[in-house]
Formats: C-alpha cells, structure tokens, sequence
C-alpha cells in the first residue's frame, strides 16, 4: 500500500493550469499589458478563423510554449482537464438527424451483421460536414482555452492587477483599483482551489484505495472538503486585506506601455486579419 502511494505526493507541488511558472525567458520579460492584449488579439481572431488561422496559431502556440521554457505537461493537462466538456460538443455539435425515419434506421442497425452497414446506419447520424465543423470548433476552443493558460503562466499576479488597473484607469467611474485587485484574488482563489482539489484526490486514494471505487461517496466527500477550503481562504483573504490596511485611493506608479510593443501588435493583428482570406 505504502509503495503505490509513495509518489502520489510529488503531485500535490505539480503546477497545474492557471498557475504562475517562474522562468527565465523572453515571453516571462514581455510587459504583462502586451501579453494580456495578445491573448485579447488572439482570441478575436479564433472567434472567425479557418484552418490555415488555426494550423498557423496552434505552431505559435508550440513556438511560445518552447521559447518560455514551459512544461508540455501543462498543454497535456490542460487538455486533458477540458477534454469531457469538449467531447460534449463535438458530439452535440456533429449529431445531425438523418433523412430517412428514425425507426428504419433503428430497425436497419439491428437487423443487420454486417459491420459496414452498421457502420453506414450510425455515421449517417454524423455528417461528414458537421464532423469536420465540430472538429474545428473544438479546435477553436481548444486554443482560447491554451492561450488562456499560457498567459497566466508566463504572467505573474501583480502583474495581471498592473495591467488591468493601467487599462481601466481612464475609465471615468470605474472602481479600476478594486477590479484590479479582485482579478488578481480571482487568480489566486481559483488557482489554490486546484492544489487543494489535488490534495484531497491524493488524500482520498492514501485512505480509500484498497477500498471498491465509489463515485457518489468520494464526490460528496470532496466537494465538502473543498467548499470548507474555499470558506476558509476567503475568509483568510479578508482579513489579510484587512489587518494591511487595504485603501483604493493610494496611487500606484505604473510604468508606460513600451511603444515598439504596440507596433508589434498591430502587426501580429494584421497578419492574423490577412490569414482570413486565404
């Protein structure tokens, strides 16, 4: 027992998605305002893209991952975590009712034993044209999802609350400080969710692994012992931004958005526009 749990731990300090990973790397040294906007440039362009858009940005996904030292584990996890809800979809989104009744088609898949038709009766069901539309959807979503996590790994938490309190300080009657402050909370919350989430899993299987798998039971008892996590670090939160004082009329000093940044920007937005009409 001891041994098949004798690694498990290391998993607790894995860096899982929405998680900072210190680096040393030209993408970690970029202004965090210019990664938020390419992310924003990014995803604008996914809403409406074909596929030489999406082949060209799941290369510059692979070239980002690569040249800021990231972990391939966190694409792979990332995909894995997202990958129910994205089958879902691509299965609601394919799913297409065929033209002959539904009570021949039953009847043909039933009374036949030839594979090949079977197979002709189920795939009728998805068309080839919404299987390959479903396919880039998913696609679609996929990469907003990884681009997402790639800025939150290459951003650190005060710099996100910088950027967000630089591009909403012009704002008349915007509380830009406390939305800046909450964005950055969110990250934390969300991110100390997962390590807890990863501890109870672990916890869970060191105490009930040579027991028979129950799904209700194990659910019941960790969405408990996560909702305790989370009413604990709130209330943790607060009285931390409590006991320092916490005031929205201190001004920070935020350094001005490099220019060079917004050329290079303009640039990415233009070519990502001219893939669309090819």
């Amino acid at each position: 027992m001891l041994g098949r749990f004798r690694k498990r731990p290391a998993a607790v300090a894995r860096r899982l998605a929405l998680h900072y990973v210190a680096r040393s790397s030209p993408v970690h040294r970029l202004d965090a305002r210019t990664k938020l906007f390419a992310v924003l440039v990014l995803s604008c362009a996914l809403l409406r893209s074909n596929s030489l858009a999406l082949s060209t940005l799941t290369l510059a996904l692979a070239t980002t991952t690569a040249a800021a030292r990231l972990p391939w584990s966190l694409l792979g996890r990332t995909c894995r975590g997202w990958l129910p809800f994205l089958a879902m979809i691509f299965l609601v989104q394919s799913f297409s009712l065929p033209d002959v009744p539904l009570q021949t088609a039953r009847d043909e898949v039933l009374k036949s034993c030839d594979p090949l038709r079977i197979w002709r009766a189920v795939s009728a069901f998805f068309p080839r044209q919404e299987v390959f539309r479903a396919l880039a959807t998913v696609w679609r979503l996929g990469l907003m999802v990884l681009w997402a996590v790639m800025f939150t790994a290459v951003t650190p938490p005060r710099d996100v609350q910088h950027a967000v309190l630089w591009l909403l300080r012009p704002l008349p009657f915007c509380p830009a400080r406390r939305i800046a402050v909450m964005v950055a909370l969110t990250l934390r919350f969300f991110t100390q969710l997962l390590d807890d989430l990863e501890r109870i899993r672990v916890a869970e299987q060191a105490r009930l692994g040579d027991k028979p798998f129950r799904p209700v039971r194990r659910l019941r008892t960790t969405v408990s012992a996560l909702f305790r996590k989370a009413i604990i670090q709130s209330e943790t939160t607060a009285l931390a931004l409590a006991a320092r004082d916490y005031r929205e009329d201190v001004s920070v000093d935020i350094p001005p958005w490099p220019v060079h940044h917004g050329l290079i920007l303009s640039l990415v937005a233009i070519g990502l526009a001219a893939l669309h009409f090819f």
